[in-house]
């Protein structure tokens, strides 16, 4: 253990130079990372970091404990995460809900990435919408209008405009590129057509998806510092024309390993 603490410390040094230069004003213990800077401090813009996390929200079957929509504790939300990356995600719920989540550790010096609101939509064979364009079309129709953003971290809430942190893949030349989803057996959409986000669209198998697009509103944090913190975020607005809402709180621990 102790010969890695000098090459530890000098990994440290360096992401913290590159953030002291890409991150805007901090926020409590917080240092958020705009949407202008993420690419430079983690490789990828927010909305390409969109995809990959419905890709991780949507990987496990509902009867899995670690479920991260579906997981009350957040004791899994370690389970499934892109190791390699520098990015941590956070989550919410499947559909409008609230949840407080206190058993998340959090590994020292991971970004965290979590939505205030967001909404994905997905082409299914035979719906006529097999391009990109058309499911972004489909799913604009449907999400917003959002009336209300917060997030707050260790009590000190964030004192940015955060409907300019606005992320979308799919569909535009502005936006990500579009993305592929695999869905297992039993998945949230199976049963339940009004998940995947059109009336009368069927419930989903097990399988590839294509394209997928997504929308939404997400927040960016520079590594907090080991220690317990409080995050909190949501939003309100509508889903198909139906209120819709997010309230969202973690009690986690950032732990080194």
């Amino acid at each position: 253990m102790n010969s890695n603490t000098p090459y530890w410390q000098s990994i440290m040094a360096v992401l913290a130079a590159v953030l002291a230069l890409t991150v805007a004003p901090t926020t409590g213990s917080a240092q958020i990372i705009t949407p202008d800077n993420a690419q430079a401090v983690t490789g990828m813009t927010y909305g390409e970091w969109s995809a990959v996390w419905w890709q991780y929200v949507l990987s496990k079957p509902v009867s899995d404990p670690n479920n991260p929509l579906l997981d009350p504790t957040g004791a899994g939300c370690k389970v499934a995460q892109p190791n390699s990356s520098s990015v941590f995600f956070l989550v919410g719920t499947a559909g409008t809900g609230a949840v407080t989540r206190d058993d998340c550790i959090v590994p020292a010096g991971k970004v965290l990435f979590f939505p205030l609101m967001n909404a994905f939509d997905v082409h299914v064979p035979g719906d006529g919408l097999d391009t990109p364009e058309l499911v972004r079309q489909d799913l604009l129709a449907l999400f917003g209008p959002i009336t209300e953003l917060h997030a707050s971290i260790d009590g000190v809430p964030v004192g940015v405009d955060l409907f300019a942190f606005d992320a979308c893949a799919g569909g535009d030349p502005a936006c990500a590129s579009a993305f592929s989803l695999t869905l297992p057996g039993n998945n949230l959409f199976v049963g339940s057509p009004a998940g995947i986000g059109r009336r009368g669209a069927p419930s989903l198998r097990a399988g590839i998806y294509a394209p997928a697009v997504a929308e939404g509103f997400y927040l960016m944090l520079a590594p907090l510092p080991p220690g317990a913190h409080t995050i909190n975020f949501g939003g309100q607005g509508s889903f198909a024309e139906s209120p819709f809402s997010q309230e969202i709180t973690y009690n986690l621990v950032v732990k080194k390993q």
